[in-house]
């Protein structure tokens, strides 16, 4: 099998996917990403899928290689750092984030999510003027507006949060 083979052979396997053949898909990616181990972009949709069904060591394992395989994917990273978030792996997440910030300056959800984790690693000085800067790029993020609430409380800035929350619930009342 051929490289352009395989592009074929993922994309039908995606769309078996979607159409609800998770683990027969997750399989089948599975065997071609041990086939062919530097195929970045099998690797990374048979992260995704390991992802979306708890597979999430394997996950982690698959996004790192892509990492390492290709410097420029930047999306592997940003899976990646969301998985640590969720699991409270901050620090962690924080050097991924980095890794993003470089391949994707100033990316306005990749600035959010950096502050948040600052955030949550004790750093709200440092996480305000990032936020600050993720608002200016988009003034309806409603979750940008959330962190840069937890920031004001963190920072005990009480009447900044209340209001500023309050102006996330006009952009969407069911957040």
């Amino acid at each position: 099998m051929s490289l352009s083979n395989n592009a074929t052979l993922i994309n039908k396997i995606l769309n078996d996917y979607q159409k609800g053949k998770k683990l027969e898909s997750i399989n089948q990616l599975d065997k071609i990403v041990k086939k062919f181990p530097k195929d970045s972009v099998a690797r990374y949709n048979l992260a995704l899928m390991q992802s979306e069904n708890g597979k999430i060591k394997e996950a982690i394992n698959n996004y790192k290689k892509v990492a390492k395989n290709d410097h420029k994917n930047w999306r592997s990273r940003f899976n990646l750092y969301l998985i640590y978030i969720e699991q409270k792996e901050f620090t962690e997440a924080l050097e991924l984030i980095e890794e993003v910030l470089l391949i994707k300056n100033n990316y306005q959800p990749v600035l959010r999510d950096k502050a948040l984790v600052l955030v949550n690693l004790k750093k709200p000085d440092k996480a305000l003027p990032i936020i600050e800067k993720s608002l200016k790029q988009n003034s309806k993020d409603y979750i940008a507006l959330n962190v840069l609430g937890i920031i004001y409380i963190e920072l005990n800035q009480l009447n900044e949060a209340k209001e500023i929350f309050k102006e996330a619930i006009k952009i969407n009342k069911n957040y």
